[in-house]
C-alpha cells in the first residue's frame, strides 16, 4: 500500500476510534484500560514518555486548528479524549514515577484541561465584528454588484444578479474574518498551551524534569559505587529530600530568582564537582591534607546540605491552599494511594 494509502487508512481508523469514543466513552475505555494499564505498569517510564508524547500531539493539533482559524469536530473530539485519558494516565503512573516528574505531568496536564476547556466555542463577536458591521458589508456589497450590473443588462436582471453576487460576497467576507478571529483566538490558546510546558518542564530541555534526571541518575551511580561513608550517604540523602521538595515548589512558581539558581546549580554543578572525582578515584581510600576522600566529600555535601536546608525553609510565596494541593500530590507521588 502506498504512503497516502496508508495516512488514509490510519485517519479512517482514528476517527472511527473517535466517534466509538463519543458514541461508547465507557466501553472505548474499558477496552483502552484492559491494555494500557498492565503495559503502564510493566514500564512506567516508558509510559510516561507516551504522555508526554501524547500532550505535545494535542498542542500541535491546537497548532494546527490555529492556522487554518477553524476546530474540526474531529479534531475538538479527538483533543477531548486524549485529555481524558492522559489524565487517568497520570493517576495510575504518579505513584511510580520519581516525584519530581509525576508533578511536572500533572500540572502540564492539569495546565492543558484548563486552556483547553473552551476549544470548541465560537469565537465571540467583538467591534467591527458585530451583526451591523456585517449587514453594512451585505448592505455595501448588494449595492455595488447591482451597480455594475447596471452598465450591462437592465435593471431587472441587474438586481437578481447583483442579489446572488453581493450574498455571495458577504458570505466570503464573513468567512474570511472568522477565520481571522479563530486564529487569533486559538493562537492565544497555543500561547497558553506553550506557557504551560514552560511552568511544567521548563523553557529548555535541561530543566525541572531534565534537573530531577540528572540529579537520580548521579545520585544512584554514587550509591552504587559504595563509595559514600555513613556521613556522606545520609548527607546525599538529606539533598535529595531537599530537592525533592525544592523542585516541586520550582514547579509551582514558589522560588525566586536567586533559589531557584541555587537548585539549578546544585545539579547541575556543586553535586557533580563533588561526586565526579570521588567516582574517579582509582583508589576509593586516597588521602590527600589529612583527610580521607570520602570524609572530605562528606563535607562538601554537608555544606551543600546546609545551604538547601536553609531555601527550604522559606515562608512559601503560594496560599494555603496551594500549599495543602502540593503537599497531597507530593505525598501521593512518593507513598500511593
Amino acid at each position: 500500500m502506498s504512503v497516502p494509502g496508508v495516512r488514509l487508512a490510519g485517519r479512517l481508523v482514528g476517527g472511527a476510534i473517535d466517534v466509538a469514543h463519543e458514541r461508547a466513552p465507557g466501553f472505548s475505555e474499558r477496552a483502552y484500560r484492559t491494555v494500557a494499564v498492565p503495559l503502564m505498569l510493566a514500564d512506567p517510564a516508558a509510559a510516561a514518555q507516551a504522555v508526554e508524547q501524547r500532550l505535545d500531539g494535542t498542542r500541535t493539533r491546537v497548532a494546527e486548528m490555529a492556522a487554518r482559524g477553524t476546530v474540526p469536530t474531529a479534531g475538538a473530539r479527538r483533543v477531548r479524549r486524549d485529555l481524558a485519558r492522559t489524565r487517568t494516565d497520570i493517576e495510575h503512573l504518579a505513584p511510580r514515577l520519581p516525584v519530581v516528574q509525576a508533578r511536572c505531568l500533572t500540572v502540564r496536564s492539569t495546565s492543558y484541561d484548563d486552556v483547553l476547556q473552551k476549544l470548541s466555542d465560537p469565537p465571540v463577536r467583538r467591534g467591527g465584528q458585530s451583526p451591523i458591521w456585517d449587514v453594512a458589508v451585505l448592505v455595501a456589497a448588494l449595492a455595488a454588484w447591482i451597480g455594475v450590473f447596471l452598465l450591462i443588462t437592465s435593471p431587472f436582471n441587474a438586481a437578481l444578479l447583483g442579489l446572488v453576487a453581493g450574498v455571495g460576497t458577504a458570505l466570503f467576507i464573513a468567512r474570511i474574518r472568522t477565520r481571522r478571529a479563530g486564529r487569533v483566538r486559538i493562537g492565544a490558546l497555543v500561547e497558553a498551551l506553550v506557557r504551560a510546558d514552560a511552568v511544567a518542564i521548563g523553557p529548555t530541555p535541561a530543566s525541572l524534569s531534565g534537573l530531577d534526571r540528572d540529579r537520580q541518575v548521579l545520585g544512584g551511580r554514587v550509591r552504587a559505587s559504595g563509595r559514600l561513608d555513613e556521613r556522606g550517604g545520609n548527607a546525599l540523602g538529606s539533598i535529595q529530600a531537599h530537592l525533592d521538595d525544592l523542585l516541586l515548589r520550582l514547579v509551582e512558581g514558589d522560588l525566586k530568582a536567586d533559589g531557584a539558581h541555587l537548585v539549578q546549580a546544585t545539579v547541575e554543578r556543586y553535586l557533580p564537582d563533588t561526586l565526579e572525582p570521588l567516582l574517579a578515584l582509582s583508589d576509593a581510600q586516597y588521602a590527600a591534607r589529612g583527610h580521607l576522600a570520602a570524609a572530605e566529600v562528606a563535607d562538601q555535601l554537608t555544606s551543600i546540605d546546609v545551604a538547601l536546608a536553609d531555601l527550604a525553609r522559606r515562608p512559601s510565596r503560594v496560599n494555603p491552599e496551594q500549599q495543602l494541593f502540593r503537599q497531597g500530590e507530593f505525598l501521593r507521588s512518593k507513598f500511593g494511594g
